[in-house]
């Protein structure tokens, strides 16, 4: 009964689908990648802690929501690294890689998914909290306040798409660099309000610059290259942006714990 059930699901569309998918991803991509990601996703959860440390200390609003994009971050990294181990097993069995990809893939897909939603949204929310303090701090108004943030980064998502579609790269291009200077302006505020301004090298404000550089860059990774080599750029990008950005966290706390 079990083999029966395999065979209905391992149709021939689904392992024609399956071949091709995995013939475009060499087993040299699949090989860097479970490198890659397990290295954010440890270094993601190492910032989350260290920031964490310091949100104690200094209960600052703004680090609660930084630690949390980092807590995010690295589970959507680990979930990621699933659907690489599915990829990897299917290079060697196909029907293998196919049922662990339903079984264990599919769930991590949809929690990468929403893990990389809540991300932005709250590294979104460590940049504009400021500027809704002044209008309410009120817990119930700052709820709703953040669930407009996440409908506002599942729009971009969705604008940048059709975009895309219809415009082409220099129309996203344009699109997502006009988002970018108004994420940098907001952070300059920040840095203003904060009494900090001319501090870019606060690990606070650099981490966010980074991450949301990071973040402008990767979007374009899948069409400046038809191969893989721009996703190796990002990636590596992003494990020397976590270092440095955990290297400041630590000698921010080591300052305020003296």
């Amino acid at each position: 009964m079990a083999i029966g059930a395999i065979d209905a699901i391992l149709t021939p569309e689904i392992l024609e689908m399956a071949t091709e998918m995995t013939s475009m991803y060499t087993l040299k991509d699949v090989a860097i990648d479970i490198v890659a990601y397990p290295v954010m996703a440890i270094l993601a959860l190492m910032i989350y802690l260290e920031i964490a440390k310091l949100y104690s200390i200094s209960q600052y609003e703004g680090l609660k929501h930084f630690k949390n994009t980092f807590f995010f971050f690295g589970v959507g990294n680990l979930a990621i690294l699933t659907m690489m181990i599915a990829m990897a097993i299917a290079k060697f069995s196909l029907e293998a890689g196919i049922l662990f990809f339903m079984v264990v893939g599919i769930p991590a897909l949809i929690l990468a998914g929403f893990s990389f939603w809540i991300a932005n949204t709250e590294l979104l929310y460590t940049i504009t909290w400021r500027l809704f303090d002044n209008i309410s701090r009120k817990r119930r108004y700052k709820s709703m306040f953040f669930l407009g943030l996440m409908a506002f980064v599942l729009l971009d998502v969705l604008s940048y798409g059709l975009i895309s579609e219809y415009y082409g790269l220099i129309g996203a291009i344009i699109y997502k660099g006009s988002i970018f200077v108004l994420i940098l302006l907001l952070i300059r505020s920040n840095l203003r309000s904060s009494g900090r301004i001319g501090s870019i090298k606060h690990p606070y404000y650099l981490g966010l610059i980074i991450i949301f550089t990071l973040n402008f860059l990767g979007t374009f990774s899948g069409l400046i290259a038809e191969d893989t080599i721009a996703g190796y750029v990002i990636n590596g990008l992003t494990i020397i942006a976590y270092f440095i950005i955990l290297k400041g966290i630590r000698k921010w706390t080591r300052i305020l714990t003296i």
